[in-house]
């Protein structure tokens, strides 16, 4: 995602927002209808753009909702990692010291509280909403039935269809989830392009929340929803930094004298150290150069069976 804001979230419209947010527990958080809604996704990755950050938060009204998706069981490591989210925003960003929220959306396990206890006086709890039962074959087989027959099919029924990759468990089936919803979502027949916009929005945020950013199988999946809704700002801003990133790295290292290895290797190191560039761009570079394993660890923490898929 943009790290000045995520633009994905731009073309969700504010009603389908709360529609998303309307499918959790009323005993979690209830939304009031005139309740103003906003995204701070990218507020926080301003604070921390490396670690400590939900996959998702919105402000609702005095309220901050915290989401986390997790397609795995939440460990004790997990349950310190998201207290570190809220403290750190809490901290930073929470200047009217309103209501945080955090929440955990879960295919690996059933719902409840999940409790992490630091001291006898100092718990802390969160839930975890379970997707697991959640049929979404029959989601999808309804949707494909009411194209079929020329139905109207409501906002909500479509939303739920793009949570459907979130309701599968193995990295395998939740991308040919997103997949298969290609051709379902263009044969609905959508009353405005502002709406078809918006549900497309939604999952993007969605492909975003289980993609990371250079994850190569990203723009494979959420490429064609980025195109047909428009979101090309997003994925056109990636490419541009991408080549304005490219374009540093060579100036950089064209710009020093031939024959100087060190130097060259001191920029690739503080480049990656700066997170200008990934650690597979990182290495690439290291081997162009023809460095040693044992450097190329020594700068990017890969093994040696690591660096060899790189290089294959």
């Amino acid at each position: 995602m943009a790290q000045d804001k995520d633009k994905t979230f731009k073309y969700i419209s504010e009603e389908h927002l709360k529609e998303l947010l309307n499918m959790l527990p009323d005993n979690i958080i209830s939304i009031d209808a005139d309740a103003k809604i906003e995204t701070l996704t990218g507020e926080q990755i301003l604070i921390e753009p490396t670690l400590y950050r939900p996959d998702y938060i919105v402000r609702i009204g005095n309220t901050i909702l915290m989401i986390e998706y997790q397609s795995s069981y939440v460990d004790t490591e997990h349950k310190k990692r998201f207290k570190v989210y809220i403290s750190n925003f809490d901290y930073k960003k929470n200047d009217q010291n309103l209501e945080i929220i955090f929440l955990v959306i879960s295919t690996a396990e059933t719902s409840k509280t999940a409790k992490h206890q630091i001291n006898n006086w100092d718990i802390f709890s969160f839930p975890i909403i379970s997707l697991l039962e959640t049929d979404e074959r029959e989601i999808i087989s309804n949707i494909k039935e009411k194209i079929d027959k020329q139905e109207k099919i409501s906002d909500k029924e479509i939303i739920e269809l793009a949570l459907t990759p979130l309701m599968v468990q193995g990295r395998e089936n939740i991308i040919n989830q997103f997949k298969e919803l290609t051709p379902i979502m263009n044969e609905i027949n959508y009353e405005t392009e502002k709406i078809k916009e918006s549900l497309y929005g939604i999952i993007l945020m969605l492909g975003n929340m289980y993609f990371e950013k250079d994850d190569p199988l990203r723009k494979d999946i959420l490429g064609d929803f980025m195109t047909k809704v428009d979101c090309i700002e997003e994925f056109g801003e990636e490419q541009y930094n991408k080549g304005k990133v490219e374009g540093k790295i060579e100036g950089k290292i064209e710009g020093i004298k031939e024959g100087k290895i060190d130097g060259k290797i001191s920029i690739i190191k503080d480049l990656l150290n700066e997170n200008t560039i990934t650690t597979q761009e990182a290495t690439k570079k290291l081997l162009e150069l023809n460095c040693e394993t044992k450097t190329i660890t020594k700068i990017t923490g890969l093994n040696e069976e690591e660096i060899q898929k790189i290089k294959n």
